[in-house]
C-alpha cells in the first residue's frame, strides 16, 4: 500500500476520530486477497466505507451500455435504509461510456436532475448522496461507487478520498477480469482452431481410402475394358458402387458435422418441458424398430434450458445409436430425472456396450469390435451430440453398464415452467 493510501485510511472520519490505519488495511488486503468475483471484492469495502462515513447506505451501481440501464450490483445498508440489490434504472440519453462523470456531493433530490446515478436514492427519499465514478481501462465508464443517508449530511473530503481509493480497487479488479477473459477467449479460439484443422486431417483420411479405390478401379476400367473377361469389368462396377456409395455417406456425414458446427453458434435455446419430446421420440423409433421396445420414463413437468431441434437431433442420434448397437433387439429406455440443477436424460440400452479404452466423443473414433466395424458410419455422430449440448450449456457422459449395453446421460440446466 503507498503513503498516500495510508494517509487516506489513517485520516480522521467526519465525527472528528481518527481511524487507524491498520483496521481498513486489513479490510483492503483481505478483499482484494479474497476477490473470487466482484461481489466478493466489494462488500466488505462497502462496508468499510460504512463504518467511516457514517452513511447509510453505501452500494456499487454497474452501467449496463447495451440495455442502457444501471444495475446495483453490491449493497451494504444498515439502519432503516435498504436499497436493493438488483434493482434496474434506465440510463438517460445524454450519458455514454465515454462519459467521465465527476464526484457528485449534494442533496439526492437536486442531484438527480443533472446526475443520472442518484435516481435510486432519490427514489428512496434520501436526503444526502456522494458518488465516485469507476472508470476502467480505455477510460471508460464502468459504474458509480455510491453512498446515500436517509438525513441530510456533509461528505469529507476525506471520506471522497477514501470512496475514490475503493473505486480504483474496483476499476482494477474489473479490467484484471477482462483481461483474463480475453486471454481465456484467446486460449480456447486458438484451441478450437488446433481442434478443427486436426479434424480437417482426420477428415482427409477418412475420404482418401474410398478415392483412390474408385481411382484405381476406374483406371483399369479405362485401360483395359476390351481385354478384361465380363465377370472381372462386374466386379470392378461393383467395387465403383460400393466405394461411390461408402464416399458419398462419408461426405454426408462431413456434411452434418459442419452444420453442426454452425449450429452450435446460433443455438436460441429456452425453457423446453422434456416429456413431450421424449415420448414423441420413443414412440418413433419403436415403430420404426420392432425388435426393440422404447419405453419412455419421463414424468411431465421437467424443463431444461435447450434450443429444441437440435435437443431433437440429440437424442434422436443417440436413439439411433441404441438401436444399431443392439442388434439383437432388447429393451431400449429413455428416463428424464431433474435435479435443483439440471434436467438429465438417460437412454439406456442393452447392447454391445461401448468400446474400451477410447472416448466416444471425439471425432472419428470407434471402436474395434466386430459388432461396432459392422455398422456404417465413420465416428462423428457422438462428436456432433457433444458439440451440441455443450453449445447449450449441459453435458454428456457414457458409460458401459455393469450388466450389458451402455448408457448415456445428457444433463441441461434446469429451466422453470414458462406459463
Amino acid at each position: 500500500m503507498s503513503e498516500q493510501q495510508e494517509q487516506v485510511l489513517s485520516s480522521t472520519d467526519d465525527a472528528g476520530r481518527v481511524d487507524p490505519a491498520g483496521e481498513f488495511s486489513q479490510v483492503v488486503v483481505r478483499a482484494v486477497a479474497n476477490s473470487g468475483d466482484l461481489a466478493a471484492l466489494t462488500r466488505p469495502l462497502l462496508e468499510a466505507l460504512a463504518k467511516l462515513s457514517g452513511l447509510e447506505s453505501t452500494y456499487l451501481a454497474v452501467f449496463d451500455w447495451d440495455r442502457r440501464e444501471q444495475e446495483v450490483r453490491v449493497v451494504h445498508s444498515v439502519g432503516k435504509v435498504q436499497v436493493r440489490e438488483g434493482i434496474r434504472l434506465p440510463l438517460p440519453a445524454g450519458i455514454s461510456q465515454e462519459t467521465l462523470p465527476g464526484v457528485t456531493r449534494s442533496p439526492a433530490q437536486l442531484v438527480a436532475r443533472a446526475f443520472p446515478d442518484s435516481l435510486v436514492a432519490q427514489r428512496l427519499g434520501l436526503e444526502a448522496y456522494v458518488s465516485v465514478p469507476v472508470v476502467v481501462a480505455q477510460h471508460q465508464l464502468f459504474g458509480m461507487l455510491c453512498g446515500a443517508s436517509q438525513a441530510p449530511r456533509d461528505v469529507s473530503e476525506t471520506i471522497v478520498s477514501v470512496m475514490e481509493f475503493f473505486a480504483q480497487i474496483i476499476a482494477d479488479h474489473v479490467t484484471r477480469a477482462d483481461v483474463a477473459a480475453t486471454q481465456q477467449r484467446a486460449t480456447v479460439a486458438e484451441e478450437k482452431l488446433s481442434s478443427r484443422a486436426t479434424f480437417l486431417v482426420q477428415a482427409e483420411h477418412q475420404l482418401k481410402t474410398p478415392l483412390t479405390v474408385l481411382e484405381g478401379a476406374s483406371m483399369t476400367l479405362l485401360d483395359r475394358w476390351r481385354e478384361l473377361p465380363d465377370h472381372h469389368r462386374v466386379q470392378l462396377l461393383t467395387m465403383l458402387v460400393r466405394n461411390a456409395r461408402d464416399m458419398a455417406r462419408r461426405v454426408d456425414e462431413l456434411l452434418v458435422e459442419a452444420r453442426s458446427d454452425v449450429q452450435t453458434r446460433e443455438l436460441v435455446p429456452t425453457s423446453v418441458e422434456l416429456a413431450p419430446l421424449v415420448k414423441m421420440l420413443a414412440e418413433a423409433f419403436g415403430s420404426v424398430s420392432p425388435s426393440h421396445e422404447v419405453v419412455a420414463e419421463a414424468p411431465a413437468g421437467i424443463f431444461a434450458w435447450a434450443d429444441p431441434a437440435p435437443l431433437y437431433q440429440v437424442l434422436g442420434h443417440l436413439l439411433d445409436n441404441a438401436t444399431k448397437y443392439s442388434p439383437g433387439g432388447g429393451t431400449i429406455r429413455v428416463r428424464v430425472t431433474k435435479t435443483p440443477q439440471d434436467a438429465q436424460i438417460d437412454v439406456i440400452d442393452e447392447g454391445v456396450g461401448l468400446p474400451e479404452g477410447i472416448d466416444v466423443f471425439e471425432p472419428f473414433l470407434r471402436g474395434g469390435s466386430n459388432e461396432v466395424t459392422a455398422t456404417p458410419g465413420i465416428g462423428l455422430g457422438l462428436h456432433i451430440v457433444r458439440n451440441l449440448i455443450v453449445a447449450m450449456g449441459g453435458s454428456v457422459t457414457a458409460r458401459r453398464n455393469k450388466t450389458r449395453g451402455s448408457t448415456f446421460t445428457v444433463r441441461l440446466p434446469a429451466a422453470p415452467d414458462p406459463a
